[in-house]
């Protein structure tokens, strides 16, 4: 053999054993990082409802690999195995409380009619989950949303109310910017919306204290109209009403819902240097220094499902959709209801627990006058 064969034998046995110990090591990280994968804390999911808001809720868990939807609970027994086929979910109940005691879930979201949001969160948070993601509205009443805080707090439960419109890039750039004092203090808020308080109201309410930085609310007075039989997801409610909301900074909010044309959802804040609102997606700030601008609001990256799971983790302190938030927009819009039960202005906190709207409803002081009951979202 000559010195070259024995030269290139030996370089070419040193570059086999070296790729040889370098595939191992490539091929003991890989199986060691997937071991750490599959090792990953695993929010067991469990879901009550199987309408369209729970099928939105499903895609967005299986966004994430630390979420998996394990049982599914419906009081339809068709619903449920439609639902458990196309999310491929074992676990399949007609009855949420024997989903709850029958599951060892982390997590449950609830996804039925309004109605019955607070008797699901109160008997999932007693279950032991760490958390609920309940839909809007949180409640019918102010008790029904005390009660829901109450039992979370007292069994640790993380509670989040499905206000995901706070995560909208719109929202959150225009609540940095007044932040900012771009147009100074704000004074005066309008909203004007359609299709029910306890439907659209709660959301535009709700998103109203998030650009002004979650304010406490000082006093409310409203207005209601009720001459139909008018209902939304089974829960009466009224044709029309309208709000004025006093904040603890004085920043007043005036709300209209299903109030005659136009119904403009846009953004309208006036403030003592200038006026901010917003059109197809944009907003628009004019104030003394450079006239009309317009701004192309960024997101910041998180969504309703993103920051849940940052909570359940504990990477982030709270929640922007807490249970504690969305109950300020339940106080709000029931106060609206009793301002008109009390013919007066509402000082905060509410004391009424009751829905004031179903109270005059039950006593007659806001007698239909056109019969035939009907709902707005889900024809009876």
């Amino acid at each position: 053999m000559s010195v070259s064969q024995w030269c290139g034998g030996y370089l070419c046995g040193m570059w086999l054993n070296g790729w040889f110990i370098q595939s191992k090591i490539i091929i003991s990280q890989f199986w060691r990082l997937r071991k750490l994968k599959s090792s990953m804390a695993k929010y067991r999911v469990g879901i009550v409802g199987c309408g369209g808001i729970a099928h939105f809720h499903g895609k967005n868990y299986n966004r994430f690999d630390e979420f998996e939807i394990v049982s599914v609970a419906d009081i339809n027994r068709e619903s449920v195995d439609q639902y458990a086929e196309e999310f491929s979910v074992s676990g399949k109940y007609t009855n949420y409380l024997d989903m709850f005691e029958e599951e060892d879930l982390d997590v449950v979201s609830v996804c039925t009619w309004q109605g019955t949001h607070a008797e699901i969160t109160i008997a999932a948070a007693d279950s032991g989950v760490k958390g609920i993601l309940c839909e809007k509205p949180m409640a019918i009443n102010l008790g029904e949303a005390d009660a829901m805080i109450e039992a979370c707090d007292q069994s640790g439960v993380k509670l989040v109310v499905g206000h995901q419109r706070r995560f909208e890039a719109i929202y959150t750039e225009a609540q940095k910017l007044i932040a900012d004092g771009i147009i100074g203090q704000p004074i005066i808020v309008t909203r004007r919306v359609g299709s029910g308080l306890l439907n659209w109201g709660t959301h535009v309410i709700d998103l109203t204290r998030q650009i002004l930085g979650d304010p406490e609310t000082k006093w409310v007075i409203g207005q209601v109209e009720r001459k139909t039989d008018r209902y939304e997801r089974r829960c009466e409610i009224e044709d029309l009403c309208a709000g004025i909301i006093c904040f603890e900074n004085d920043t007043r909010f005036v709300l209209e819902i299903d109030m005659p044309p136009p119904h403009v959802n846009n953004i309208f804040v006036h403030g003592s240097d200038g006026i901010l609102t917003s059109e197809d997606g944009k907003l628009k700030v004019l104030n003394g220094k450079e006239g009309w601008q317009t701004i192309n609001p960024a997101s910041d990256g998180e969504d309703q499902w993103s920051e849940f799971l940052a909570w359940l983790d504990g990477r982030v302190e709270t929640h922007r959709c807490n249970g504690k938030q969305a109950s300020y927009t339940i106080e709000i819009m029931m106060a609206i209801y009793e301002s008109v039960r009390t013919k007066g202005l509402v000082e905060m906190p509410l004391k009424t627990k009751e829905s004031p709207l179903i109270m005059m409803i039950s006593a007659g002081t806001l007698p239909v006058e056109k019969s035939g009951k009907y709902d707005i979202r889900v024809p009876f």
